[in-house]
């Protein structure tokens, strides 16, 4: 049985966590400088000059290289390191920022942070993030209304940002107090290629507290999201927007979103927008105030295209949820209607939902090859288990119970 983690404890994680990184507007920022090792191919930053100037003179120097095709590493010192604007660098090719994570580096957007991201890069190749921790500017919120008064999203207040880049590996890292985006990885707006170009990401083993959102939408409407792309073994507390594979065109597949934690949420807990060929599968969800899956057609791409053909949802567990898992194959704003093919559901477990619309809930479509097996549902107070409103002939309901009776879908 699933037990919701505490509230109040994970509150006072928070504000431990925010009291040791100390942020103190009277604080200067944290000087920092580099030095290069040719043998070891490493940079490695120091504790000597400042932060946001010598990191980028690190990077560009790493950007400009010779030897392209050579693994390096930007080491970080551990420590604080206040940023007064962004970090990063174009065309990064085989570099791997490193961050020891029992003394990590904690990167900090400085009161009066001028740019949007913390770390911004395109058009790079087989870059890795690891051991770090991240600090965002949204630091204040409504603790005790958490679910029911959440914070508006904060759109310029971002993280880490990915534009069409092949092989982004984020690691083991924590991210705290992000307003919009804490990761994303997406197609950005300057490429020269419409669609999806942004390919083979990881996002793994990583720690979020008071982010809106982690996501892969791109910024106009003629590129798409990410392809090839594993999100495994994340947490998150207070998330306040949701963990979002969207996409604004076709190309978007391939995503494998496993044993994550979303341990509180005050809207959705991941949202699924023009994505084919995706899994879900070993991933509780709890203390979500929405949805804890809410799938649909994106409203902003310029033209429908066919989405949510072979998407899986397996072995998860659902409590205290307002939601189950939503579907709704809506039709796109130039009226293309996709019909989602092979969509199943399968051994997942549902307990103490407290919305009234059915758990798992299918709409606007008649999702030919749909799968319904061996789902369990308990202490359900709606008593709305599955809904199908277009029930098309070759799905398979079986094995569903709630209470450990059978079920039909209604």
């Amino acid at each position: 049985m699933i037990v919701a983690p505490s509230q109040k404890m994970g509150l006072l994680l928070l504000t431990a966590l925010v009291s040791m990184a100390g942020f103190s507007q009277a604080e200067s920022p944290c000087p920092t400088a580099y030095t290069v090792n040719s043998t070891t191919h490493t940079v490695t930053i120091h504790n000597t000059g400042d932060a946001s100037t010598q990191i980028n003179n690190a990077l560009t120097y790493l950007a400009n290289r010779t030897d392209k095709n050579t693994p390096w590493i930007l080491k970080f010192d551990g420590g604080k390191y206040y940023l007064s604007k962004r970090i990063g660098a174009e065309r990064l090719q085989n570099v791997s920022l490193v961050s020891e994570r029992n003394n990590p580096a904690i990167l900090i957007k400085a009161q009066g942070f001028n740019t949007e991201y913390l770390f911004y890069t395109r058009f790079s190749q087989n870059i890795s993030i690891k051991g770090f921790d991240f600090y965002g500017l949204s630091r204040v919120y409504n603790q005790a209304n958490y679910t029911s008064d959440p914070q508006a999203p904060v759109w310029v207040d971002q993280g880490l940002y990915f534009g069409s880049s092949n092989g982004v590996i984020i690691n083991m890292n924590r991210f705290f107090s992000f307003g919009n985006a804490a990761v994303r990885i997406t197609t950005t707006e300057r490429d020269p290629v419409p669609g999806v170009n942004s390919f083979n990401s990881q996002v793994t083993q990583n720690y979020f507290n008071n982010v809106f959102q982690v996501t892969t939408t791109s910024n106009d409407t003629i590129h798409g999201g990410s392809a090839n792309y594993l999100f495994q073994g994340n947490t998150f507390d207070y998330l306040r927007g949701s963990v979002k594979f969207a996409s604004r065109t076709s190309g978007a597949a391939n995503v494998f979103i496993r044993y994550n934690a979303i341990r509180s949420s005050s809207t959705d807990g991941i949202e699924i927008v023009g994505y084919n060929n995706l899994e879900v599968s070993h991933n509780i969800f709890q203390n979500i105030a929405r949805n804890a899956i809410n799938c649909y057609s994106n409203g902003r791409s310029s033209t429908g295209f066919q989405w949510g053909d072979n998407i899986s949802f397996k072995n998860n567990t659902v409590n205290n949820t307002g939601g189950g898992f939503r579907f709704s194959a809506d039709s796109f704003p130039d009226g293309f209607k996709p019909v989602p093919t092979h969509v199943s559901f399968a051994d997942n477990k549902f307990s103490n939902l407290t919305g009234n619309a059915p758990v798992i809930t299918l709409l606007n479509s008649v999702f030919p090859g749909l799968t319904v097996i061996n789902n369990q549902f308990s202490n359900i107070p709606s008593k709305k288990y599955v809904y199908i409103q277009q029930k098309a002939a070759d799905t398979t309901f079986q094995n569903n119970r709630a209470e450990n009776k059978l079920i039909n879908a209604s």
